[in-house]
C-alpha cells in the first residue's frame, strides 16, 4: 500500500467505528481499480500505528519506533488536536523509558565466573565473605522531601499528590557500609562525590574504623 492509502485507511477506520466493509467500499470510491488491502493487512497496519504511531512498516529490528505527536499529525494530514483524541479512543498512554545497565553478549560468562571464583576463594579461605565490605550511598534534601523514585503509594485510588520540587536545595550525601562484624560509618558529604574525595574518606574515615577492629588485621 501507498502512504496515502495507508493514511487513507487509518482515518476511515476510525470515523467509520472500525467497521471494515464500510472502510472496504470507501478504499474503492477513493481507489478506483486498486486492490483492496486484506482484513490482516488492514489490521496489521492499524496495530502497527497504535504501537508506533507511524504509518511506515514496523522495524524489524525488534526495537519499537518511536514518533512525536506533531510528526504523527503531518503524517496522517491531521490536526494534533484530533490525533490526540484519536490516541485517548484507543486508550494510548505515555509511557517514560527506564534506563538500565546495557549487558554484554559475554556479561552473564563473565558474572558466572566471578561467582564460581568467589565461591572458590571461600571454599579455600571461610573468612573471605566475612571480610567484605558492602557500601551503599543515599542523597537526602535538607528541605524533607523524599526522594519520589525511591516511593510508591499504594491506594485503590488515584491519590492525585503533588510534589513541588523546589530548586537550588541544599542536599547530604550519606555513605555507608555493613560487614560481618557490624555497620560501617555513616560519612557523610557535603557536595558531590569526586574520586579525590571518596579516597580522603576511605583513608581519614573508614580505614580508621576499620583498623579499631579485631578481625582487622586478618584483612591484610
Amino acid at each position: 500500500m501507498t502512504k496515502e492509502q495507508r493514511i487513507f485507511i487509518l482515518k476511515f477506520w476510525w470515523e467509520s467505528g472500525r467497521t471494515l466493509q464500510t472502510l472496504n467500499t470507501a478504499f474503492r470510491r477513493e481507489f478506483p481499480g486498486e486492490k483492496i488491502p486484506t482484513r490482516q493487512a488492514i489490521y496489521l497496519l492499524v496495530k502497527n500505528f497504535e504501537e508506533t504511531g507511524s504509518v511506515e512498516d514496523a522495524s524489524r529490528s525488534g526495537r519499537p519506533t518511536t514518533l512525536s505527536q506533531r510528526r504523527a499529525a503531518l503524517e496522517l494530514n491531521i490536526s494534533r488536536t484530533n490525533l490526540r483524541r484519536l490516541m485517548k479512543n484507543l486508550n494510548l498512554k505515555p509511557f517514560k523509558p527506564r534506563l538500565l545497565q546495557a549487558l554484554n553478549e559475554n556479561d552473564p560468562d563473565r558474572r558466572l565466573e566471578f561467582c564460581e571464583c568467589l565461591l572458590d576463594s571461600a571454599g579455600d579461605d571461610p573468612t573471605l565473605l566475612d571480610r567484605i565490605l558492602w557500601t551503599e550511598e543515599a542523597s537526602f534534601q535538607t528541605n524533607g522531601r523524599v526522594n519520589k523514585h525511591n516511593c510508591v503509594y499504594w491506594s485503590d485510588t488515584n491519590p492525585h499528590f503533588i510534589i513541588e520540587q523546589e530548586l537550588n536545595v541544599l542536599r547530604l550525601i550519606v555513605w555507608g557500609g555493613i560487614w560481618s562484624y557490624g555497620v560501617v560509618g555513616p560519612f557523610f558529604f557535603d557536595d558531590n562525590v569526586a574520586s579525590q574525595t571518596y579516597t580522603c574518606m576511605l583513608e581519614d574515615n573508614i580505614i580508621p574504623q576499620l583498623q579499631d577492629h579485631p578481625a582487622f588485621p586478618t584483612m591484610i
